[in-house]
């Protein structure tokens, strides 16, 4: 397919268009951890080690370094629609372009996530990357 052509008219598009009319479950307790992550807030914090002892780093200090270097490192067609931090764990939400290989495309994206808030942290990062959506381009 054309990089100038509209993704729309691929036939293959129809096979988007019926999957999309079937309801897809949510991963069980993500919409609750999201939820969750997003009341607490400030309230949690990543413990990073340092020369003079620890620091404590707000859960929304890594939400937003997370989201900057997902922006930053994701694969071509992979938009983030959403990052929340639970604990130590980054919960990343990605729409990926038609046409991409997704489980690649969302694997790389939690590899380079994971080496990166690991490098800036100081601290071992778990990353999940959760596809949920699939856009025309």
């Amino acid at each position: 397919m054309a990089e100038t052509e509209d993704p729309e008219s691929d036939p293959r598009w129809d096979a988007v268009r019926r999957a999309a009319a079937h309801r897809v479950p949510t991963p069980p307790g993500l919409v609750e951890r999201v939820l969750r992550a997003v009341a607490r807030g400030r309230r949690s914090a990543v413990e990073v080690p340092g020369e003079a002892g620890r620091l404590r780093v707000t859960g929304d200090v890594v939400d937003r370094l997370a989201r900057t270097i997902a922006a930053d490192r994701a694969p071509f067609g992979v938009r983030i629609t959403a990052v929340a931090v639970e604990g130590d764990v980054v919960q990343v939400l990605v729409s990926v372009r038609f046409g991409v290989i997704a489980d690649a495309a969302a694997e790389a994206l939690r590899r380079a996530l994971t080496v990166e808030l690991t490098r800036q942290l100081g601290v071992a990062c778990t990353v999940n990357v959760h596809v949920v959506d699939v856009h025309p381009g």
